[in-house]
Parts: C-alpha cells; sequence; structure tokens
C-alpha cells in the first residue's frame, strides 16, 4: 500500500475516533455521577498519554539520525553551509511574520478584554532569563541531554556537526553516512508504526475533554480560539502562498500536496510524528531529498510558525483577562520573545503551551496564564501544529530556488 493511500486510511480512522470520543464524552458528562465521571476521564487521558510518551521517546533518536543522514549524504561542506544558512534567516522571518498575526488578532479580536480577572495578591513580575542564559540552553552540558525532548536543539547541533565530520573524513565517511541513513530509515518506520495508535488516543483525549470541561468551557474560549484560527489560516494562504510563487511552485499543488500532512498534524498535534508525511509531500512538491532531508527535521524543531502566533495572541489575551496594558515596548517583547520561545518548543503535543511560560515571564505577566491556556491547549495546539508542519515545507521550496535546486513537482 502506498504512503499516500495509507495516510488516508489513516485519517479518515483518525476522524472516526475523534467523533466517537466527542459523543462518548458527551454522553457520559450528562448521564453518569461526577466521581465515576473522574475515573472514566482518567482512564482516557492515560490511554492518549500513552501515544504522547511513545513520541517522546522517538523524537530525539528521529531529529538525530535524520539531520545527521542528511548533513553526512552532501559531499559539499560550503553547500551544507550554505542550506544551514538560509534555514536560519527563513524560518525566522516567517516565524516573527507569524508573531506580528498573533499581536494585530489579538488587538483586533481583543478575546480577554472586560472579563476582569484579579493579578495575584503576591504576584511579581518574575526575571526573564538573559540572553546568554536561553544561549547557552541550546547547548546542554553532558551527553545524555541529546536523548531527551528538552535537549532537542542540542541534538540538532550535534547531529549536524557529527554529519559534517562524517563529510570531512572523504570516502571513509561514506560508510559511516549510508549506516546513518539507515538508521533514519528505521526511525521513520518506528514513527509509522506509531501511528497506528493515534486514532485510538485521538478517541481518548477527545472523550477526556468533553467530560473533563463540557461544552460550556470550550464556549468560554470561543473567542480566542476564532482569532486564532483565523489568522492562522490567513498565514496558511497568503504568506505561504507567496513564499512558494517566490519558490517557483504552482501555489494550488502546494496545498494539494500539503493537504495530508496539514490534517495529520492538526489531529495528532505532533511536527515529529508528521515529519514522514511531510517529507513525502516535499518529494510530491519536487523537492530534492538532499534538500529536505535536512530543512524538514530541523524545522519540525525550530520552525514553528503557528506557536509563535500562538504565543504572542495568549500573551495579548492573557494581558486582557487580568486588564494589564501593553506598551509598544511590552508588545515589542512579545514578539521577541514568541519568535525564540517557539524555536525552543519541543516537536510534542502541548510544547507551546508549555514555552509559553517563558513568554510571559519576559514580559513581565502573571504565570498563571498558563494554567489558563491549558483548558484549551488540545483544541489550539492542533492548528498551531498544522501551520508549523506547513511552513517547513513552503520555506523548504524558496530554500530551493536560493539554493539553485529545480522543482519536478508531480
Amino acid at each position: 500500500m502506498s504512503i499516500a493511500r495509507s495516510a488516508k486510511l489513516l485519517l479518515i480512522a483518525i476522524a472516526v475516533g475523534f467523533v466517537v470520543g466527542i459523543l462518548l464524552g458527551y454522553a457520559v458528562s450528562i448521564t453518569l455521577p461526577k466521581a465515576t465521571q473522574a475515573v472514566l476521564a482518567d482512564w482516557f487521558k492515560a490511554l492518549g498519554d500513552i501515544f504522547v510518551r511513545l513520541i517522546r521517546v522517538v523524537i530525539p533518536l528521529l531529529i538525530f539520525f535524520t539531520i545527521a543522514a542528511a548533513t553526512s549524504s552532501i559531499a559539499s561542506a560550503r553547500k551544507l553551509g550554505n542550506i544551514l544558512i538560509l534555514i536560519l534567516v527563513v524560518y525566522i522571518l516567517t516565524s516573527t511574520l507569524a508573531t506580528f498575526w498573533g499581536v494585530l488578532a489579538g488587538q483586533i479580536f481583543t478575546p480577554g478584554a472586560s472579563v476582569g480577572l484579579q493579578v495575584p495578591k503576591d504576584y511579581k513580575p518574575p526575571t526573564p532569563p538573559s540572553g546568554v542564559d536561553i544561549l547557552l540552553s541550546f547547548f546542554q552540558t553532558d551527553f545524555n541531554s541529546l536523548l531527551t525532548v528538552g535537549g532537542s536543539m542540542t541534538t540538532i547541533i550535534f547531529a549536524i556537526i557529527l554529519g559534517i565530520a562524517t563529510v570531512l573524513l572523504g570516502d571513509e565517511g561514506r560508510k559511516i553516512s549510508q549506516y546513518l541513513s539507515l538508521a533514519s530509515k528505521v526511525m521513520i518506520s518506528f514513527v509509522r508504526v506509531v501511528m497506528y495508535y493515534a486514532p485510538i488516543a485521538v478517541f481518548a483525549y477527545a472523550a477526556w475533554l468533553m467530560i473533563k470541561y463540557g461544552p460550556p468551557m470550550l464556549g468560554a474560549y470561543g473567542k480566542f480560539v476564532l482569532a486564532q484560527y483565523s489568522f492562522s489560516l490567513l498565514h496558511f494562504f497568503i504568506i505561504y502562498s507567496i513564499i512558494v510563487v517566490l519558490g517557483g511552485l504552482n501555489p494550488v499543488k502546494y496545498f494539494r500536496f500539503q493537504s495530508t500532512p496539514f490534517l495529520i498534524a492538526f489531529t495528532t498535534r505532533s511536527s515529529a510524528v508528521t515529519l514522514p508525511y511531510n517529507m513525502e509531500a516535499a518529494k510530491r512538491m519536487g523537492i530534492s531529498e538532499e534538500l529536505f532531508g535536512i530543512t524538514l527535521p530541523i524545522g519540525a524543531t525550530v520552525n514553528m510558525d503557528g506557536t509563535a502566533l500562538y504565543q504572542a495572541l495568549s500573551a495579548m489575551f492573557i494581558a486582557q483577562l487580568f486588564g494589564i496594558p501593553l506598551t509598544p515596548y511590552h508588545i515589542s517583547l512579545i514578539v521577541l520573545a514568541a519568535v525564540v520561545g517557539s524555536v525552543a518548543t519541543a516537536a510534542i503535543p502541548g510544547g507551546g503551551t508549555v514555552m509559553l511560560a517563558y513568554v510571559l515571564s519576559v514580559v513581565g505577566l502573571p504565570l498563571e496564564g498558563v494554567g489558563i491556556m491549558l483548558v484549551v491547549d488540545p483544541i489550539t495546539d492542533a492548528m498551531r501544529t498544522a501551520i508549523n508542519v506547513s511552513g517547513d515545507n513552503a520555506s523548504t521550496v524558496l530554500i530551493s530556488r536560493f539554493l539553485g535546486y529545480k522543482l519536478q513537482p508531480q
């Protein structure tokens, strides 16, 4: 069975699981006693958490081997350097644009205005980490950090250096490159195996969400979700259309090929899990495997347009909830912190909400806002992850043009 066909069947199974989970969760929330609901909610969440834990196990190895294999396969160190520089420039540029969308969405929709939450009495604006602290956090102090989600930036750096070192070995390094390539294929296959469990996980999480929060609680955040989804889709259709046109690809083809990874990312909420499907889409867009083998694994961890938009909008939302005025200086801090925070966000479900604490601390907003956003995290995370993975391929199309690769879409 082809990858495209299996992906479509998987999406159907995930969609069925989601609908059944919502219906079952709603039925439980209106028929069973509260104590029974709490027990069932815990079990449903546990079934979903199994999927998350499997993802957490594979992410460090998936990132390490795919990047190391891709960098070691490029014979020219100069070409590799050009690719990495362009990745950095393009990814930061698109994330910054997404952050401005988030600020604009907060100003237009004002989702938290007039709510009037009280700032905690003991609240003191936390001291944000310095630029030096942020820089050093990318370079962990021991090898064990490479095997953790939190050390993903260190893993990327180590994998790139290993790939470069392999290239510099010349003919001797080609044997190592072949082993790295084989290990990369095994990790991608591992992800596809884990994905067979995704429909059960989505079903379980949907049921847990309905039992725990119920329709009234979800409705209270409707304005925020509307703002996030509206501007995320604007970024998807407008910014990515411009980017792929500049890269020499028909936007219609981009959206057609990107639809499958978009939906898988939306339902699984993981950039890492979507990586094999994003690679398949890149291949269909005619992008060279030599290029997307580097850009997409790195992008799955550091290129987070959807997360940057979400974090900026969330900061605006939380400030409005607590009635805290934001000056142009504060807004500029939000933009900067959201871009940095999105880069440091792990490619796992809910990673954007975890890094939101960093953004709030930089601006000096109450960290209670993280708990407030956790309520709608499953809903908001779905859209921001879909945008994240779509940005990886759009950016790769543009990078391909800059480097002189010729697109050969299917």
